[in-house]
């Protein structure tokens, strides 16, 4: 069975928090520049630019929360044991 290690736990706690943090500034800014592009070229209200710009940001969340949990556990659990 696999066991977890309270280094690679609190590793995990910390890279999640790094990671919602990232999610927030990439997320704002990719999520800024979506809009920008869309709005420059009229479709703004379009109906896809939101629906879109959601996935886009799903996308985003998803590769914070799941990657940088996983690398904090991975060096939690390599530098302390």
């Amino acid at each position: 069975m696999f066991d977890l290690s309270l280094p690679g736990m609190v590793g995990a706690l910390i890279g999640g928090v790094v990671g919602w943090a990232d999610y927030k500034m990439i997320g704002g800014l990719v999520g800024a520049k979506w809009m920008k592009a869309r709005s420059d070229k009229g479709l703004a209200r379009h109906p896809d630019t939101k629906k879109f710009g959601d996935w886009i940001q799903f996308g985003i969340w998803c590769g914070t929360q799941l990657l940088f949990p996983f690398i904090g556990y991975w060096a939690g659990a390599s530098l302390a044991g």
